[in-house]
């Protein structure tokens, strides 16, 4: 961790589990995850946003729309709005309409809707091009308290159902407190308008068609193309909700799109509903599968095989490029990246496209390029990126003061990396960056400089640092944090939201205690969730517990609905526990978790 903490005292008042009750919950299956996209009550129609989005005043040019969260803050310079948008088509003589969103605040504060134009789209919306605030509609009080808040919206949802038949808003907060709401690409609880209509109407009622046809076809190791066939309904239809592996993974508009970002020699399974203006979802379409390629058999004929042409070449990038190593080690320059902050031995600011990645491989996995620097204590970065949709793959990084850096960079994948041998942390989510993967890596031997900052890896900012703090979707899974590693192998910071750590192994050998570093991962984020991970103590008196949760500070949001399950850890003979939550911590949960040779699983304020 990057801040200073006092050393916490503890009423150890947990529950203690032996391994063979521990066990008994092993063969619970983890049950699927549905979206539910809209109801119809009697006299009331619920609608849920056919769009939704926030944008951000630091990064202007930046787009939100796929992000699971809402977030809002009226912060001069860094201000954030909330845009919904709902079809009212066959809605008529509303005589009460109450917008509802479910999130909570810092502390407390007021949320206001506000009228704005209908033309702008959560896939394309940012701060520079946002339609402004029109009228005041309504406001709320908003608490800490994660809930639904309701603001009365009647007249103005009157009003644009005998207009154009689409109603928008932008949400703002008026103190400066940092709100989270649940956005409708959120698993449960999106934006919603509940409408009743004169004569106890409910409007739209009839769901569309079961989507027919659904394909699935790998184009390569972490691209899968999807199509089907277009739904019908007595209204219209409004898009689709396509899953992956049975948990909700995206609105579509149309009727394709693809999926990236995927594993190597990896089998999916998809499936997609229809949806309405009026909330009504089809059944799930019939399942299919694909699995990607190896992604191996490259040729080495056209690899580089030069710092300079390395250097010019991540420059240069442009959406589409491969760029090929060839086997060997690069020692960087910082001088001669092009790094505009001097730090990047390695650097791009270019970026692909989802359809058009860049990617940054090494042309023979089986002997991967060594990218290095020759101090792990002169503020250089191995390989550092400030741009979009990169695929890194199968390189090795070392000896540099901080490993691969990605600041406010989006839909990134580092895959097959190893980074070890650095000053400070290995892998860094950064400034804003979201949406990015951290898969089928090797980790070791960090914080050769600053055993305090020596971090496997690292998702956010601590809020004392000048960066942007709020990162979204970020996943690190299958990778392996081997012995060597001062900090935590896995830091989640607060402003953190939804965060996936699935299916790594933790070695404790190594962890310094420096700092309060005495878990395999520490969370100060939100929704975040930690799966199928394997953790072993390996004798290190400094390491206490396996997975903590706490809070830090109030401008972001932090310790709320975090969830562990079926992760197994061998803690040996800490009296500590798998899953520790801080009293301030709220929301967090677990359950599946095994520790094996018995001991403390959770302690009291975690729900099983």
């Amino acid at each position: 961790m990057h801040t200073n903490q006092q050393e916490r005292k503890r009423l150890r008042g947990g529950r203690w589990l032996g391994l063979a009750l521990a066990l008994t919950g092993c063969g619970m299956e983890r049950g699927e995850e549905s979206e539910s996209p809209g109801t119809q009550q009697q006299g009331l129609t619920t609608l849920t946003a056919t769009e939704d989005a926030y944008v951000h005043e630091t990064n202007a040019a930046s787009n939100y729309g796929s992000s699971t969260s809402l977030f809002v803050k009226n912060d001069a310079g860094a201000s954030r709005y909330a845009y919904l948008k709902f079809k009212l088509t066959g809605i008529s003589g509303v005589t009460s309409a109450k917008l509802r969103v479910h999130g909570s605040a810092s502390a407390a504060t007021t949320l206001q809707a506000f009228q704005t134009a209908d033309g702008w789209t959560e896939a394309a919306l940012t701060w520079s091009n946002k339609p402004a605030p029109g009228s005041l509609v309504g406001g709320v009080a908003l608490t800490t308290a994660d809930q639904d808040y309701e603001i009365d919206v009647t007249a103005y949802v009157n009003a644009q159902a005998a207009g154009d038949g689409t109603v928008s808003f932008v949400l703002q907060e008026v103190v400066g407190k940092y709100t989270t709401l649940v956005s409708s690409e959120g698993s449960a609880n999106p934006p919603r308008l509940d409408v009743t209509l004169s004569g106890g109407g409910t409007g739209d009622t009839q769901a569309p068609t079961v989507p027919a046809n659904l394909t699935a076809t790998a184009v390569s190791s972490s691209q899968v193309n999807l199509g089907w066939s277009a739904s019908s309904d007595n209204v219209g239809v409004t898009g689709y909700a396509l899953h992956r592996d049975n948990v909700f993974l995206k609105n579509v508009s149309g009727t394709s799109t693809s999926d990236t970002g995927l594993a190597a020699s990896t089998t999916y399974s998809y499936s997609v509903r229809a949806l309405d203006a009026a909330g009504n979802s089809s059944g799930n379409s019939a399942t299919v599968t694909a699995t990607t390629s190896s992604g191996g058999g490259t040729s080495c004929t056209n690899a580089l095989a030069s710092t300079a042409s390395i250097q010019t070449a991540l420059k240069n990038a442009a959406p589409g490029a491969v760029i090929l190593l060839a086997p060997g080690t690069y020692t960087g320059n910082r001088g001669t990246s092009g790094d505009p902050g001097g730090q990047g031995l390695f650097y791009s600011g270019k970026s692909g496209t989802a359809t058009s990645p860049i990617i940054l491989k090494s042309c023979d996995p089986a002997n991967p390029a060594t990218l290095t620097g020759t101090s792990v204590k002169d503020g250089s970065y191995g390989l550092h990126l400030t741009g979009d949709f990169w695929q890194v793959r199968d390189l090795r990084v070392t000896t540099a003061q901080k490993g691969i850096i990605v600041d406010n960079g989006n839909h990134n994948l580092l895959s097959g990396v190893e980074v070890h041998t650095v000053g400070d942390e290995a892998v860094h989510f950064r400034d804003g960056s979201s949406y990015n993967t951290l898969e089928a890596s090797r980790i070791h031997d960090t914080g050769k400089y600053q055993p305090q900052y020596g971090e496997g890896a690292y998702v956010g900012s601590d809020s004392s640092n000048p960066y942007e703090h709020v990162v979204i979707g970020n996943v690190i899974r299958t990778t392996v944090f081997a012995g060597g590693i001062t900090a935590e192998h896995i830091d989640i910071k607060e402003g953190a939201d939804g965060t996936l750590v699935e299916g790594c192994t933790f070695n404790g050998a190594g962890i310094s205690g420096e700092n309060s570093a005495d878990s395999f991962v520490d969370v100060k984020g939100v929704n975040t969730v930690v799966r199928d991970n394997r953790g072993f103590r390996q004798g290190n008196a400094k390491v206490l517990d396996a997975f903590q949760v706490r809070t830090h500070g109030s401008d972001y949001a932090t310790g709320e609905n975090n969830a562990f399950s079926g992760n197994v850890v061998d803690l040996d003979d800490s009296p500590g526990y798998v899953v520790y939550a801080t009293s301030a911590a709220t929301g967090t949960t677990a359950h599946d978790d095994v520790r094996t040779g018995g001991g403390n699983l959770y302690n009291g304020n975690v729900n099983e």
